[in-house]
């Protein structure tokens, strides 16, 4: 398992004992911007020639992954690759730290065509709390035609994980709550899904209880440090868990909902969840006791559980902050059970037809118009 740590300033050890004397940081635009990825930079200057390349907001994509890449390369061969941001950020990092040693772009590399390359030495550190991108082999980004595809090996693991809950205090409340959100769909797919197994079920179970008392707290009050760290905790063990025992419906939909209309990640999940998990419960009860468990509720309460969770964050605020859904049902459906999202689909605890799928691509819209419109009320 990855080393963890929550001390910055061991970054420079780190990279001594590696024997590295040089690095790339990665870093988000907006944490750039906020100063904190100077404070990495000043972790790392002690002996290490440090340069730097900012990633503009937004989904990560190939041809981000590409400029990554080659800023990785002119940092020369044994060069150490610091990631600093949200999950997007990650994954494009993790990416260029492995194909910037080959001469292909990342896209040869999609839905596991070819196995990745050996890659640079990597440390990352996460700026949000939802992905747990710092915990798993897997990547997401954007391919040339706009589909949301992944990339997935062991060389995508880091060699170091910096879970520094100052990172994460600058995050606006919509940020924190769709990222939070994110790692809590990753916890209760993880543990209800076909490829569970004991130890994420565990973690995932760890993870759906820190969320469920941090989450709403790290919104209310951004410099809450104790939520803070919660939930970065809470977001590694999801991506522990999902690492192990892959995702679920709700991140075909919200996959879908990311190709077709742009929707941010950690959003188009939540609300895929919220679409799905009655569903889920009623054709796979048993799947969801230790969730439920997890959660202080029966199993029957779980959905009203997450849809409390949900205003309690004000995902309201997150949806209409988002806008209308450009797209409809029937191409929601049809994307859900595209060539990218089928692993998804088949691990669900209880895999969807495709009548099934219209319908909770219906139930998607809906749900998202009624928290855009009523605050989530039914």
């Amino acid at each position: 398992m990855t080393p963890v740590t929550d001390d910055l300033d061991r970054l420079a050890d780190f990279l001594g004992d590696a024997r590295t004397r040089s690095a790339v940081v990665i870093v988000d635009a907006v944490v750039e911007s906020n100063g904190y990825g100077e404070r990495v930079r000043a972790a790392l200057l002690r002996d290490v020639v440090v340069s730097t390349h900012v990633v503009e907001p937004g989904e990560p994509s190939a041809a981000a992954v590409d400029l990554a890449a080659d800023a990785v390369r002119a940092a020369g061969r044994g060069a150490a690759v610091v990631a600093v941001g949200g999950g997007s950020v990650l994954d494009i990092a993790k990416l260029a730290s492995s194909v910037a040693t080959a001469g292909d772009p990342v896209g040869v590399y999609a839905l596991g065509a070819r196995r990745l390359p050996a890659r640079h030495v990597l440390v990352a550190i996460p700026t949000t709390s939802g992905t747990g991108s710092e915990a798993t082999r897997t990547c997401i980004f954007s391919d040339s035609a706009n589909r949301k595809v992944w990339a997935w090996g062991d060389e995508l693991l880091p060699d170091l994980v910096v879970l520094d809950p100052q990172a994460t205090v600058t995050l606006p409340a919509t940020i924190t709550a769709a990222t939070g959100l994110d790692a809590f769909v990753h916890a209760v797919e993880a543990a209800s899904g076909q490829r569970r197994d004991a130890e994420s079920v565990k973690a995932a179970s760890q993870a759906i209880a820190l969320v469920l008392t941090s989450l709403p707290a790290a919104v209310r009050d951004g410099t809450d440090l104790d939520a803070r760290a919660a939930m970065q905790r809470a977001a590694h063990l999801a991506g522990n868990a999902i690492d192990r025992s892959g995702t679920g419906v709700a991140h075909a939909i919200g996959h879908a909902l990311g190709t077709l209309a742009h929707v941010p990640h950690g959003a188009a999940v939540a609300v895929g969840l919220d679409a799905a998990l009655a569903w889920n419960v009623d054709a796979a009860h048993d799947r969801y006791v230790t969730v439920a468990d997890a959660a202080g509720v029966p199993v029957e309460g779980l959905a009203e559980r997450y849809e409390t969770l949900l205003a309690d964050v004000a995902f309201d605020n997150v949806a209409t902050a988002i806008g209308t859904i450009g797209s409809d049902a029937g191409r929601i459906a049809t994307t859900m059970g595209a060539e990218e999202n089928l692993p998804m689909l088949d691990n669900n605890a209880s895999p969807p037809a495709p009548v099934d799928r219209h319908h909770l691509a219906e139930r998607t819209l809906q749900r998202w118009t009624t928290w855009c419109e009523h605050g989530g009320r039914r």
